[in-house]
């Protein structure tokens, strides 16, 4: 897990990566306080994901999201992920979306 803190060291963003086989990772949880959305920091945490995954191996990253959170899919998208599909679960009242990103 990875944090973002303010200038009075308060955690406003954070990430998670789970390394998955194939030289592929997971990111997880990426999410910045309402309060301190639209200031970059949801960028910079994502770029942040980049570089980690690149350090640590990683050729391609997955997600998955609202699928129905067009704003999301699209800002995704404005950084190179391409949608791979959709899946609905009982337990979920949303549809899951599933994207990747390839770094080669």
């Amino acid at each position: 897990m990875f944090a973002y803190f303010n200038e009075y060291n308060k955690m406003i963003g954070c990430y998670s990566l789970r390394i998955q086989e194939d030289c592929e990772c997971e990111l997880n949880n990426l999410c910045v306080l309402s309060d301190y959305r639209s200031k970059g920091i949801g960028k910079k945490l994502l770029e942040h994901a980049f570089a980690q995954a690149k350090t640590l191996g990683c050729i391609k990253m997955n997600i998955g999201i609202v699928e129905e959170n067009t704003r999301l899919k699209h800002w995704y998208e404005t950084f190179g992920f391409k949608h791979l599909g959709t899946q609905k679960y009982d337990c979920f009242p949303f549809t899951c979306g599933y994207m990747t990103k390839t770094f080669i």
